[in-house]
């Protein structure tokens, strides 16, 4: 397991070429087709300048999408963040968070928060790595059986 992202690894906005490969990383992230679709075309409406695809020679291989808080322009939240299966584990994430993460910056964002399942312990670890802290324990966050850790990095 990789802290470093692939040199191969490209970060740039997404582009409505993009549309199927991104729904397709959706779906495989355990999401439904529809609400997949649904996802992605309502936050190319409302995050297009924060929503990011990593690409590795021609493939879309993840994607994150942000959102600014429209009254706190200085915090953002990372609303998710995909890679695709077999792409895990080698860097990938952390090319997409740290790309995000340096956008927000620039656009005047000084904290940024997230949420993540206590179990997606790879996860976990890649936030805690980049800088996130653990802020709080949500228990049922999203429903029964859905608890979150809201973890935040300053910027």
């Amino acid at each position: 397991m990789t802290a470093e992202p692939p040199e191969k690894l490209r970060v740039r906005p997404y582009a409505d070429e993009d549309f199927s490969a991104v729904v397709a990383l959706e779906i495989n992230g355990i999401h439904e087709p529809y609400r997949s679709a649904v996802f992605v075309r309502q936050q190319v409406a409302l995050s297009p300048d924060t929503f990011l695809v990593g690409v590795e020679e021609e493939t879309i291989v993840g994607f994150t999408v942000a959102a600014i808080v429209h009254d706190r322009p200085n915090t953002a939240w990372i609303l998710r963040m995909m890679v695709g299966n077999g792409f895990r584990h080698c860097g990938i994430g952390t090319g997409l968070l740290r790309e995000m993460c340096r956008l927000l910056a620039g656009r005047g964002v000084r904290e940024i928060f997230l949420t993540v399942s206590p179990k997606n312990e790879p996860a976990v670890r890649l936030y805690t790595r980049e800088g996130f802290n653990k802020e709080s324990l949500v228990p049922a966050y999203f429903g029964n059986g859905e608890d979150r850790f809201i973890m935040k990095r300053t910027c």
